[in-house]
């Protein structure tokens, strides 16, 4: 579904991306990890269509975002969806008035539809009830899943998650994974997981890629656990000082 080919970008002189290659098939959800300032974002925003690289391209079933127009790209990122950080939440509208705004813009669904859309989303991700809340009377992990809610609130194919669990306690951060990995298997979405929950965050991912000096190293995940020889890999994961990576 999506294919990354030979992806460069500098920024300030200094190179993020380097000849980065990546393929996402679909249905499949990626782990993007790597250390601060890696470049993960970076990469992110660049599949999202956010950015322009200097080199490469990205495609999605065929269609190369880095030569496509306007029209085709506004189109095309109708099948997205993105679950940030912070929650990126209007704190000025209700939790209603979040979730209606993409399908008041972008939909001609009717008031009734739209009420009908929004009470259905919340209660999938069990938040049944809080329409009449602000952001702020939210706990954090509310909060999250109303950023779930609202990612999945036009029914995308593609979902990217940056950093989704940050700010959370180690329990509720783990329900809201188990929570990602069931609107996976229900709705067969893609998605692309920037995140630091190691190895958490490998129970519901297929594959793991790591942005390292500015590129890529993939290796896959079953059961829970990543299979993989790379010494690279295994150093960032198993968090030692030791190895071919050296901190400073």
């Amino acid at each position: 579904m999506i294919r990354i080919e030979n992806l460069e970008k500098k920024l300030a002189g200094s190179e993020v991306l380097r000849n980065v290659s990546l393929q996402v098939e679909k249905g499949e959800f990626v782990a993007l990890i790597g250390g601060s300032g890696s470049g993960k974002s970076v990469l992110l925003k660049h599949i999202a269509g956010l950015m322009q690289p200097d080199a490469g391209h990205i495609w999605l079933d065929g269609v190369d975002l880095c030569s496509a127009r306007k029209k085709t790209l506004e189109k095309i990122r109708r099948r997205y969806g993105f679950v940030f950080q912070g929650g990126a939440l209007f704190d000025s509208m209700t939790i209603y008035e979040n979730l209606a705004f993409p399908l008041e813009e972008k939909t001609r669904l009717s008031e009734v539809e739209i009420k009908e859309k929004i009470a259905k989303t919340l209660e999938q991700v069990e938040l049944a009830g809080v329409e009449s809340k602000y952001p702020a009377q939210l706990s954090g992990g509310m909060v999250k899943r109303t950023a779930l809610a609202r990612a999945i609130i036009m029914d995308p194919e593609i979902i990217f998650f940056d950093e989704p669990t940050t700010g959370l306690d180690p329990i509720i951060a783990d329900s809201m994974l188990k929570l990602f990995d069931a609107f996976r298997k229900r709705l067969n979405l893609t998605g692309i997981i920037v995140s630091h929950r190691i190895p958490q965050i490998f129970s519901i991912v297929q594959k793991v890629a790591m942005l390292h000096k500015g590129m890529i190293i993939t290796a896959p995940c079953e059961n829970g656990s990543i299979n993989t020889e790379n010494e690279i890999i295994r150093q960032f994961v198993e968090g030692t000082i030791e190895g071919p990576v050296q901190y400073e």
